[in-house]
């Protein structure tokens, strides 16, 4: 990856020609939208819903929880999985939204969980709130893999991140004042992407994308190459990517447009 350290180098686009194909409405507030593997995506909502739509834009699957996840993550769209803060629990669930395994966080290896994503099939990176750690957790072997406290130059309160994931072997944690900070695989921060207010990120192959000034802008994860995307997006809009969709995401709505990278 080149340690993020590349100067970054801007390419401008325009958007690709799309065709809008659906309109999807939701009857409640749209918190958190995601993309898996294979093209299906995920909307997370106000009042604990989750739900699974095909690339077509057509409803598959609704699971109605008690209260929104703090962090979903479809991953492959085999075995999702979910974090709750307030009953610091994590779940694994099946493409139907079964729930097939649910978990406390032991209390032997972290002080107080902030934000917990998935590593691989059954690991956990885990932010600290307490101490302003970032752990490596291994439930199975009962051990603690990686342990690194946060320089305090990066991070003032561990409260003030707001979405954390795995990609690519890296761990990529957003705070809304600084950016998106990068850690590799023994927690080692090796840049902050001074991306700003957003609503969210996501990944596409390569390359991690964002909503910034009215653009889509996307940084590779191995050269750092910046290229920019102008899109016609109004205030409040998220977007996730696919090979041959792109959704336009609103806060009670989702648009489907055919897309061509």
């Amino acid at each position: 990856m080149k340690n993020l350290v590349i100067l970054l180098l801007i390419l401008s686009a325009p958007a690709a020609a799309q065709k809008k194909l659906k309109t999807v409405e939701v009857s409640d507030t749209i918190l958190h939208s995601f993309v898996d593997r294979a093209g299906e995506f995920y909307l997370v909502t106000l009042e604990g819903q989750l739900q699974k739509y095909d690339a077509d834009g057509n409803l598959l699957v609704v699971y109605k929880g008690q209260t929104a996840p703090t962090l979903f993550d479809p991953r492959d769209g085999a075995r999702l999985f979910a974090y709750y803060r307030s009953s610091q629990h994590y779940e694994y669930l099946s493409p139907s939204f079964e729930i097939t395994s649910a978990y406390k966080i032991d209390p032997s290896f972290v002080i107080e969980p902030w934000l917990i994503c998935p590593s691989g099939d059954h690991k956990l990176w885990v932010l600290d709130v307490a101490d302003h750690s970032l752990k490596k957790i291994n439930p199975r072997a009962s051990e603690v893999e990686v342990e690194v406290i946060i320089d305090s130059t990066l991070i003032k309160n561990a409260g003030d991140f707001a979405m954390m994931r795995e990609y690519q072997g890296f761990v990529f944690a957003y705070n809304p004042a600084k950016g998106i900070l990068v850690f590799n695989g023994i927690g080692r921060h090796i840049k902050t992407i001074p991306a700003r207010g957003l609503r969210s990120f996501h990944f596409l192959g390569e390359e991690l994308y964002f909503i910034e000034d009215g653009k889509i802008k996307f940084i590779d994860l191995f050269s750092a190459e910046l290229r920019e995307v102008s899109h016609d997006l109004k205030e409040g809009v998220d977007i996730l990517m696919t090979d041959t969709r792109l959704f336009h995401i609103h806060s009670k709505k989702v648009e489907v447009y055919e897309y061509t990278p």
